[in-house]
């Protein structure tokens, strides 16, 4: 079995192993993402896996008051708003079938199959790649019901370093574009924690990862979960200035931290 098909797997059963902790009276609690309820993100988790085995959600009116950034987002909305119809207990035996039936899907996906492209949330890539996000999303989710309900936890391993991978193949852009670091300058991102990595990053023309730095302009160092929530835009920077480290260049140093977030 592919890498990044075994590790969806393994996601999968961490999700489930954890929705099935979540009380009935924490599943309607709202959660840190706008609109969203806990029960929202297991249905949005549904719907789109649904939505791979080619299903459709019900045609129902959407809020009138809740602006949509694109098509991709309506249509996540829509799965939602159609899955209210189950209960708590519901969602969780419909999660349940519907990783099974994902899980026959894939087992036996080929290499041509994995390669072969076709649409992802950043273009046109190989179906492994769209995979590796589908990784990621899920993992990202499976950490939104951690914080929601107060159960901290799988912040190392494998599926934790997998998607940090995801990040990382952004920070040329989160470091270049969002925080717009000026031509010249230099950064080193440590992380400890459940995942350790250090990062160099030169801004030249564009920002890239480079050897270890002598001197870089400036450095941060903090846990890996607060990075990971910073750059899925889940908590407010704000809040957690004190648990980041920062030597160097004050002022860009927080100009990198206020810009972290590459997904929402």
């Amino acid at each position: 079995m592919d890498e990044v098909v075994s590790t969806l797997f393994m996601e999968w059963d961490a999700l489930d192993e954890l929705v099935h902790q979540i009380h009935e009276d924490q599943w309607m609690q709202p959660s840190q993402l706008p609109h969203w309820t806990n029960f929202d993100i297991l249905a949005h988790i549904i719907g789109t896996e649904r939505f791979l085995s080619g299903e459709s959600p019900s045609e129902l009116d959407l809020p009138a008051d809740r602006e949509y950034a694109n098509e991709v987002a309506k249509l996540n909305d829509r799965w939602i708003q159609s899955l209210h119809r189950l209960t708590s207990s519901e969602l969780i035996v419909y999660f349940g079938e519907t990783i099974s039936l994902r899980k026959q899907a894939l087992a036996n996906i080929t290499d041509s199959e994995l390669d072969a492209l076709g649409w992802t949330p950043i273009g046109q890539a190989p179906f492994r790649r769209f995979l590796q996000i589908r990784v990621f999303d899920c993992y990202v989710h499976e950490q939104d019901l951690r914080r929601s309900l107060n159960l901290p936890g799988h912040s190392s391993g494998v599926i934790a370093e997998f998607s940090m991978d995801e990040v990382e193949r952004a920070l040329g852009y989160i470091i270049g574009k969002q925080a717009r670091l000026p031509q010249g300058t230099s950064v080193q991102l440590r992380l400890v924690g459940g995942v350790q990595r250090t990062w160099n990053i030169q801004v030249n023309e564009r920002a890239r990862l480079v050897e270890p730095l002598a001197e870089p302009t400036c450095a941060l160092q903090l846990d890996s979960a607060i990075f990971l929530a910073l750059a899925c835009g889940r908590i407010d920077p704000a809040g957690v200035t004190e648990e980041i480290y920062v030597d160097g260049d004050e002022r860009l140093a927080q100009q990198i931290i206020q810009n972290l977030a590459f997904t929402i």
